[in-house]
């Protein structure tokens, strides 16, 4: 009886032409170029951590963009205070966790570099709100 989880091939750049090809290729289908199953490992391995450092980067600065809104909600009802006391500290961990795993791959990949601009977007975003907030904060504290 075969396996239905076996092993998917993931992709990875031709070490000579740069496209996008199968780990478990022997040759690049553009440029024929052999493919050794060692390399493709280790590079399908990197690709990995490059497209997670994408995506968690793009989820960051959608948090980030997101404790605007709720900013705005908790002027009108309390409970986008919650959410954005929540962001002030998510944002920040995530940073710091997106800096200690991925900050220093070693890729050409595009997207590795809008990934980096994306996590700067959310650090750019955040301070402003974290400033908002906590004279929100210091403001009701002080009124009470």
């Amino acid at each position: 009886m075969a396996s239905t989880f076996a092993a998917q091939p993931r992709i990875l750049p031709c070490p000579s032409c740069g496209e996008m090809i199968y780990s478990d290729t022997t040759k690049c289908r553009f440029c024929s170029a052999p493919v050794d199953s060692a390399t493709a490992t280790a590079a399908a391995d990197n690709q990995k951590k490059v497209n997670d450092a994408c995506n968690q980067a793009k989820w960051i600065r959608n948090m980030a963009g997101a404790m605007w809104a709720f900013l705005g909600i908790g002027l009108v009802i309390s409970a986008g205070t919650v959410a954005v006391f929540a962001c002030f500290f998510l944002i920040p961990l995530s940073l710091i966790y997106w800096q200690i795993s991925y900050g220093s791959l070693k890729t050409s990949d595009p997207d590795y570099k809008s990934a980096k601009r994306d996590r700067l977007i959310a650090l750019g975003l955040w301070v402003p709100a974290a400033l908002i907030e906590i004279l929100f904060i210091t403001a009701s504290v002080i009124g009470a």
